[in-house]
């Protein structure tokens, strides 16, 4: 499966992502370490999974911990 970065928008495999993060029920996955860092520094800028991805319908995945029973 890939995944694109929020920030960099790149593609990575979700194998090969550096770091992930948790924000509004949904975990992201990066690159690299800086853009983690970028993220983590604005979140509300890059996390609205209602933003539509350039190049790939998954940009992040929902945290099954955040699912509603």
């Amino acid at each position: 499966m890939t995944v694109e970065d929020p920030v960099c928008r790149n593609m990575i495999a979700l194998e090969d992502a550096a770091a992930s993060e948790e924000y509004a029920g949904w975990t992201y996955f990066f690159c690299c370490s800086r853009c983690h860092r970028v993220f983590k520094s604005n979140p509300r800028h890059y996390g609205d999974p209602g933003l539509p991805p350039r190049g790939s319908p998954v940009i992040a995945t929902p945290d099954p911990s955040s699912q509603k029973t």
